[in-house]
């Protein structure tokens, strides 16, 4: 049986910021560093939940269209 790894919140951070401000894919980037890309795409999804919040967005709404 697998043992769950786990990551500090920092590792997700820079792992994220290396999706979004290189410009390098979320497969790419999770090839490169050894996490699954599926964790590594919650991650970027997680964080971009999280700045949306912080101005003034709900979680649930993805579109500025949304009503």
């Amino acid at each position: 049986m697998a043992t769950r790894r786990h990551f500090t919140q920092e590792y997700k951070d820079q792992a994220v910021s290396l999706v979004l401000d290189s410009g390098r894919s979320i497969v790419d980037v999770a090839k490169s560093i050894g996490v699954h890309e599926m964790t590594l795409g919650k991650w970027v999804k997680k964080a971009g939940s999280s700045k949306l919040t912080g101005l003034g967005w709900s979680e649930g709404r993805s579109d500025a269209r949304a009503a």
